[in-house]
């Protein structure tokens, strides 16, 4: 059985069990820097730095009541969300993918089939499309740390690589790599912090989503079947 948090936002989570499969496939994500041409007067123009571009993230969702999936509540769930621009973290395996919250800003709904004069949804695909919601993160300390220690080890192999002779290289590779130990440590220090919170606030949620939407067994399934069969 696979783990029963494989993906989370909000409290969406997508798990597979005895009574449900819902997970995603065609993940995809992407991430850019913006820059422009700056004129110099010269024959090569140089490039100006503008800003990190806002990233996109994009999976697809095959839904089917052969699955316990409720095929009309999860498209209108996701709708939803999309039109309220609801932006959150986004969980995989219990660890935060990427740095900054997503807001949903697609929801295309492909190869529907329903049942019953279309009162019944059987099954359908999601494919849902995510961009990046950028706010202000607090760097902890260590993540501070951190990232002074990279940007000394980085100054270091730029001296190394304009230095004028071997010896001077030499000394600039050497305090180089030194920096570069103990960024690492830095690195690792500052992660197992940020990953340690992820997992809280996910075991919130995982708590929070059980409440709403609590796991029913087969006989409850079936006897939610029969009284959707009696209504239509």
């Amino acid at each position: 059985m696979a783990d029963p948090s494989i993906l989370m936002w909000l409290e969406k989570t997508f798990r597979v069990t005895q009574n449900q499969i819902l997970t995603y496939s065609g993940f995809n994500s992407s991430h850019a820097f913006n820059t422009e041409e700056k004129k110099n007067g010269k024959n090569m123009p140089k490039t100006k730095e503008v800003s990190p571009g806002i990233g996109s993230l994009n999976f697809d969702v095959e839904l089917s009541a052969n699955k316990g999936n409720d095929v009309k509540a999860e498209y209108e769930w996701w709708a939803d969300e999309c039109e309220k621009g609801t932006y959150s973290y986004l969980y995989i395996g219990g660890s935060k993918f990427g740095k900054y919250k997503w807001r949903v800003n697609k929801v295309d709904i492909n190869d529907l089939v329903t049942m019953n004069n279309g009162d019944v949804w059987k099954s359908c695909t999601l494919s849902i499309g995510f961009e990046e919601y950028f706010v202000a993160v607090k760097l902890t300390k260590a993540e501070k740390k951190a990232l002074r220690l990279q940007k000394k080890m980085r100054r270091q192999i730029e001296k190394a690589q304009n230095a004028k002779n071997e010896k001077a290289r030499e000394k600039a590779m050497a305090k180089a790599e030194s920096l570069a130990a103990d960024y690492m440590q830095a690195k690792v220090e500052a992660a197992e912090a940020r990953t340690a919170q992820a997992q809280i606030v996910a075991k919130i949620d995982e708590k929070i989503n059980q409440i709403l939407y609590p796991p029913m067994t087969m006989e409850e399934r079936k006897a939610k079947e029969e009284e959707k069969k009696g209504a239509a």
